[in-house]
C-alpha cells in the first residue's frame, strides 16, 4: 500500500499508513530470543498475525528473522503475504561484523555485496524498500557504499533507505547531507524516533529530516505499568513528520535495552491510536 489518500482534508483509511515491523516481537522469534518457550513466531506467522490482530497489512521484516534466503524459503513467505493481501515494505538489513563506512580491509565492500543480497531478497518478495546499515567509521566512505547501493538497488526497482542507527546517521547533520548528496528517486531517509544520542535534540533533528524521509520508523522505548510511553512524546515526533511533509507509512516499533515482560500488543495498540490521531 503507498501513501494515504485523502478525502476533504480527513484520511479516508488511516490503517493505510500504518506498519509493523518484526523487531517489536523479537522475544517470540529464535534467532532473537533463543529461549522462547510460548507463542513463538516465524515470518510465515506474521502476515496472518498482523492482518487478524491488528488490521494491518503493511510489513518490515527484521533480517535477523529470515530463517533462509533461498528460494524455496523466500517463495513460501511471499505466499503467505499474498494469502492475507499484505505488502513487505521494508528488509531492515544489519550487517554483524561488516560496515559499509569502513575502508580497512574490504570490510565496507563485504557490507556492499551482503546488502546486494538482501536487495536481491527484496526484490523477490516485492518488498517497496530496503534499509541497509551500518556507519560507524568514515561518514565519505559510508556516502560512496550508499552509491553503490543505490545503483545497485535502483535496477531491481527497490529505494534504499539510510537510517539514523545510533551511527554516524545519528548526527542530523550527516543525515541531511546523504539526502543532499544523494538525488535518486530510489534514495530516502528511514526516520526512526529513538535512534538518537541525549545529546541530540530528536524533535529538531526529525524536523530536519522529514522532507527527504520516505519511511519512519515510529519507535517507542519505555512504558509504565499503566502502558503509557515515557522516554518522549511520541505524538509531537509524529506531528512534526506530517508538519514536514511526510505523508508515507509509519512502521510501529519499540525497542529497550535488558529483559522485557511487556505485553507487546498493548504497546501496538497504544502506537496504533497515537499515530492515527496525529495524522494529517
Amino acid at each position: 500500500m503507498g501513501p494515504s489518500i485523502f478525502v476533504k482534508g480527513t484520511i479516508a483509511d488511516p490503517m493505510s499508513r500504518i506498519g509493523i515491523t518484526t523487531v517489536v516481537f523479537r522475544n517470540q522469534f529464535v534467532s532473537t530470543n533463543p529461549n522462547v518457550v510460548t507463542n513463538e513466531l516465524t515470518l510465515k506467522d506474521i502476515p496472518q498475525y498482523y492482518s487478524e490482530r491488528f488490521g494491518i497489512h503493511n510489513l518490515e521484516f527484521w533480517s535477523e528473522h529470515f530463517e533462509s534466503r533461498e528460494p524455496s524459503y523466500l517463495k513460501e513467505l511471499k505466499n503467505s503475504m499474498v494469502k492475507e493481501h499484505s505488502t513487505l515494505i521494508n528488509i531492515q538489513v544489519d550487517t554483524p561484523g561488516k560496515d559499509m563506512s569502513d575502508p580497512n580491509d574490504g570490510n565496507s565492500e563485504l557490507a556492499v555485496q551482503e546488502i546486494k543480497e538482501w536487495i536481491d531478497v527484496g526484490k523477490f518478495l516485492g518488498s517497496k524498500m530496503v534499509r541497509a546499515s551500518f556507519m560507524h567509521s568514515s561518514f565519505d566512505e559510508g556516502v560512496r557504499s550508499l552509491k553503490i547501493l543505490v545503483d545497485y538497488a535502483s535496477s531491481k526497482g527497490i529505494i534504499l533507505l539510510a537510517e539514523n542507527h545510533f551511527d554516524l546517521l545519528s548526527i542530523p547533520e550527516n543525515h541531511l547531507s546523504v539526502a543532499e548528496q544523494i538525488k535518486s528517486k530510489n534514495f530516502g531517509l528511514l526516520a526512526d524516533f529513538g535512534n538518537y544520542p541525549e545529546t541530540v535534540d530528536r524533535y529538531s533533528a526529525l524536523k530536519m529530516i522529514a522532507p527527504y524521509t520516505r519511511l519512519v520508523s515510529a519507535k517507542t522505548h519505555a512504558y509504565d505499568d499503566n502502558y503509557n510511553h515515557t522516554s518522549f512524546d511520541f505524538d509531537r515526533c509524529v506531528r512534526i513528520m506530517e508538519e514536514g511533509g511526510f505523508r508515507g507509512i509509519y512502521s510501529l516499533e519499540q525497542w529497550e535495552n535488558g529483559p522485557l515482560d511487556y505485553n507487546f500488543e498493548k504497546i501496538v495498540d497504544w502506537m496504533i491510536e497515537h499515530v492515527t490521531a496525529n495524522l494529517s
